[in-house]
């Protein structure tokens, strides 16, 4: 046993035995075919934990972010843009309380709107001014606004919620949709987004890409 323990810590004898080793088994066909199937047994389990694993990850990071894109939808559950107010060299809270005055017959305090600003990034027609954003202080008073829109029919202004890119992008595809005439209509209510499909009446609600699916 000495002379095995001696022979075994000489690293060119054990690279030889293995080297051996490795020849005999590769001569012995069936052997090889075992050990290639056990090797490949191996991989195929070890590759089927990691896709399993980041499949489940995936679905963590989809579930992530729709609670994100909620939550932000959420922050915007107060606001409103309104659509072609020409640039003037005013505080936005004044114009906006003299659009919503002259174009609604509202009559606003100054305490009901929180702050608004124009929306520099939001891309526009050409030669048409970048909407303004407004927060209202209170739920009751965007929803107000929102429901006298009817009364800019056939103006030059308009009044939508404010969106995020995710909810956008489904607006866009809504808009896609309805124009192929596979649903009927579509429309925002509090920011969530429905539609009804054509040759039905029942109201469905659009959150992300994937509910797409349905239609």
């Amino acid at each position: 046993m000495e002379i095995v323990d001696e022979l075994s810590k000489n690293g060119v004898f054990m690279q030889t035995v293995v080297s051996k080793l490795y020849q005999h088994i590769i001569a012995n066909e069936k052997f090889k075919q075992i050990l290639q199937d056990a090797l490949m047994l191996e991989f195929l389990q070890i590759n089927s934990k990691n896709e399993k694993q980041i499949k489940q990850n995936e679905e963590k990071m989809k579930h992530v972010d729709s609670k994100v894109e909620e939550l932000e939808q959420y922050s915007r559950r107060n606001c409103l843009l309104i659509h072609g107010i020409p640039y003037i060299k005013e505080d936005t809270d004044k114009v906006v309380m003299n659009f919503l005055k002259k174009k609604l017959d509202i009559e606003l305090e100054d305490n009901l709107i929180d702050r608004s600003h124009r929306l520099k990034s939001m891309t526009t027609t050409k030669n048409r001014p970048k909407p303004i954003i407004v927060k209202f202080v209170t739920h009751n008073d965007k929803d107000w606004v929102y429901y006298n829109k009817k009364k800019l029919k056939n103006q030059e202004y308009l009044i939508t919620e404010s969106l995020t890119s995710v909810r956008l992008q489904c607006m866009k595809k809504l808009k896609e949709e309805c124009l192929a005439r596979k649903i009927t209509s579509y429309w925002f209510q509090d920011g969530n987004l429905f539609y009804i499909k054509s040759g039905s009446h029942v109201k469905q609600m659009i959150k992300s890409y994937t509910d797409f699916k349905g239609i």
